[in-house]
């Protein structure tokens, strides 16, 4: 039969000192003395960190560990053990065993335990030939005394360097073209999209990222600007279509805006150049006054031109609306 049980330290003592006498009438001296004494170094040895079982085995065993199994005590190569007699024998052996103090190591998410005698974390990690990085991170300290029911945890933290190839989208140039009705487009340079290279620091912890940071950048490709030429002439009466690059031109010539001169040439005679209104007194195709057309038109260099020339008054209201008289005509 096998038999396990839990001593304390006086109940050990007894028990040692009753088997030291039990054996000394059978066993030879020198082992007697030896084994027993073995026995009661481990049972004085114990505390509440390394605490001591004693137990009995009758079944043979080839090993310690056939021993502690057949007895239903487990079995730690870490214990300090003293038996007797050999368990080979297979005529009782008596186990002293003082346990390891067990310590649960959480090393990047994996749990084990770890059996010791060291008293420091740092000396249970050169021990157990556990290593850090530079970077690793250890709870508690690696000065921490080691206690009974202690976790250690090892987070595991990796630095990498990672490049990212980004797109730079190109921009677009618009200019304006009065030459081109609003709808019109020409394509006078092609864009085309850039290269970014982006260079990020990670760091994961046991394997989850937790920062990704942008260190530098460097332009691999630089992205051309596409320049577009759109129609800004607002749309006419049909008409009015032939008259279009003189509005412009004359436009531009003196820094207006041709969308208003254009769009008071609609309203004042719908692009007629005959036009006439308030029973004559308003003539041609802007509606000019004979005495004013005279004086404005001298100074805008027609002196002489036809009040009814649509050319003219184009060019002529133009300059004028440039040297301080628009207030002549309505706005817009």
């Amino acid at each position: 039969m096998t038999t396990t049980k839990k001593w304390g330290v006086g109940s050990l003592l007894i028990l040692a000192l009753g088997l030291l006498a039990f054996f000394t009438l059978t066993l030879p001296e020198g082992k007697n003395n030896q084994t027993f004494a073995q026995d009661a170094t481990l049972i004085s040895a114990s505390t509440d960190y390394h605490p001591t079982d004693v137990f009995s085995v009758v079944h043979k065993a080839d090993s310690l560990a056939q021993a502690f199994q057949a007895a239903g005590v487990d079995y730690f190569p870490e214990d300090k053990v003293s038996y007797f007699p050999d368990p080979n024998l297979g005529i009782g052996t008596v186990i002293t065993v003082q346990r390891a103090l067990p310590i649960t190591v959480i090393d990047g998410k994996k749990s084990r335990t770890l059996r010791t005698w060291q008293t420091t974390v740092g000396s249970l990690l050169k021990e157990k030939k556990i290593e850090l990085g530079n970077d690793d991170e250890i709870a508690p300290s690696l000065v921490t005394a080691l206690t009974k029911n202690m976790t250690l945890t090892i987070t595991r933290v990796a630095r990498t360097n990672i490049t990212e190839t980004k797109v730079v989208p190109y921009q677009t140039k618009i200019e304006k073209d009065y030459n081109q009705f609003v709808g019109g487009q020409t394509i006078l340079k092609a864009g085309k999209n850039g290269q970014l290279e982006e260079t990020y620091t990670l760091i994961r912890k046991d394997g989850e990222l937790i920062s990704k940071t942008l260190i530098s950048t460097k332009t691999t490709l630089a992205a051309v600007t596409a320049v577009v030429r759109q129609g800004g002439l607002n749309p006419v009466p049909s008409q009015c279509i032939s008259m279009k690059d003189w509005v412009v031109e004359a436009s531009r010539r003196n820094g207006i805006d041709p969308n208003a001169l254009f769009y008071r040439v609609v309203r004042e005679s719908n692009c007629h150049p005959n036009s006439s209104g308030s029973g004559g007194k308003y003539l041609g195709l802007l509606q000019y006054e004979q005495g004013f057309w005279s004086s404005v038109s001298t100074k805008a260099g027609y002196a002489g031109a036809s009040i009814w020339d649509a050319k003219s008054q184009i060019e002529v209201t133009a300059w004028a609306w440039a040297h301080g008289f628009r207030g002549r005509w309505p706005s817009p």
